[in-house]
């Protein structure tokens, strides 16, 4: 189910990396964001295979992060980063579409200890994962967590690169906000989403599903 998900999320990844291409190409020419002669991508193609090749190995890199590693750079924790690790001692209880009571009542007492309330939380996921609504969160939490860990690995490589292609210190620095700030709301995204796919699970439950 993952796997099919994150396949259909794919052509959008790929559209966003090209994105990312697209402004370090600009800054790299022009020293500016929003200025630039596109038609000079084409002329000075040349200047672009290198964060061209490094868009490549960003997304074989991505590839080879774990599902822990992702989550660890989307929630800013190193122990039990999976958002099911605080399903029921927190996101249950800030949700009023989740029957605390009526999940207890099944499968109580709840666990307080994290890796504890991810698997009960992963059993109760897998019985409604092709759910509408479920599989439709999920989507949204896979996405938004490989734009995250995708933006923060092009925060690395290409800050990197542009130590060597950028004109100016400035034009580094602006384009280094640019890319952590897009790093920090995919990241405020993907815990959004993540609470959302969280707490999806247990409102179906709650629910008698």
């Amino acid at each position: 189910m993952a796997r099919r998900l994150k396949d259909e999320n794919k052509t959008a990844l790929a559209l966003l990396l090209a994105a990312n291409l697209a402004a370090y190409y600009l800054v790299a020419e022009t020293g500016y964001l929003m200025a630039g002669d596109w038609l000079s991508l084409v002329r000075n193609w040349q200047k672009v295979v290198p964060s061209g090749l490094a868009l490549i190995i960003i997304g074989i890199l991505n590839a080879q992060l774990s599902a822990d590693a992702k989550a660890r750079l989307v929630f800013w924790r190193w122990t039990d980063p999976l958002p099911g690790s605080r399903a029921f001692s927190l996101y249950a209880r800030k949700d009023a579409r989740v029957d605390m009571a009526a999940i207890e009542g099944k499968y109580g007492p709840l666990p307080h200890e994290p890796k504890e309330q991810n698997t009960l939380w992963y059993r109760l996921y897998k019985s409604l994962e092709t759910d509408q609504a479920v599989e439709q969160a999920h989507r949204e939490f896979l996405f938004a967590r490989d734009y995250a860990s995708i933006s923060f690995l092009v925060f690395v490589a290409l800050g990197i690169l542009g130590l060597f292609q950028f004109p100016t210190t400035a034009a580094l620095l602006a384009y280094l906000g640019l890319v952590g700030a897009q790093y920090v709301l995919a990241c405020r995204a993907a815990q959004n989403n993540g609470q959302r796919f969280v707490t999806t699970v247990l409102a179906l439950k709650g629910a008698g599903r």
